[in-house]
């Protein structure tokens, strides 16, 4: 029985990793709760197909005693191998329309944001992406972020009946 085990635990996991779900998720922290606008955060992505879609989903936990915005501007680059290049913009909604924080605290009292930030997107190719992720305020450095996180994970395309 134990000279079946191994084969067979081989296989399941071979074919657990070939419908990844998730292409990417990585976290970064800040120095001193700062990010500065000149670095933005490099991320590598290497898509198994280019008939798959993904969402870009981000989630920021942030100190509001030092950070007051209704809102975080974001911009992603994304370019892959052939130098085709593309650039999404987006901003992530920190406060409703009652000016009351959106997302939740922890239990040190920091305010987490989660929210997808680009929907159905498709990889031009297969081969290796780099992905920049940076704050676009017209502050050289904003106080109050404390990390970061971008998670890429295959969505389903669903057509308008």
């Amino acid at each position: 029985m134990k000279k079946h085990l191994l084969p067979i635990l081989l296989v399941s996991m071979l074919l657990g990793s070939c419908g990844k779900k998730v292409l990417l998720d990585d976290t970064r922290t800040f120095a001193n709760n700062t990010w500065l606008r000149f670095q933005p955060e490099q991320f590598e992505v290497t898509p198994a197909s280019t008939d798959d879609c993904y969402n870009f989903i981000v989630t920021v936990t942030i100190d509001t005693s030092h950070f007051h915005e209704t809102g975080l501007p974001i911009i992603m680059e994304l370019d892959n191998a052939n130098h085709e290049k593309r650039t999404l913009f987006s901003t992530l909604v920190l406060r409703n329309h009652n000016g009351s924080w959106m997302g939740h605290f922890d239990d040190h009292g920091n305010l987490i944001v989660t929210q997808t930030v680009r929907q159905y997107l498709f990889f031009s190719s297969t081969a290796t992406h780099s992905l920049s992720l940076g704050q676009r305020t017209s502050k050289y450095e904003i106080h109050g972020i404390r990390s970061l996180n971008l998670k890429i994970e295959k969505a389903k395309l669903e057509y308008p009946e």
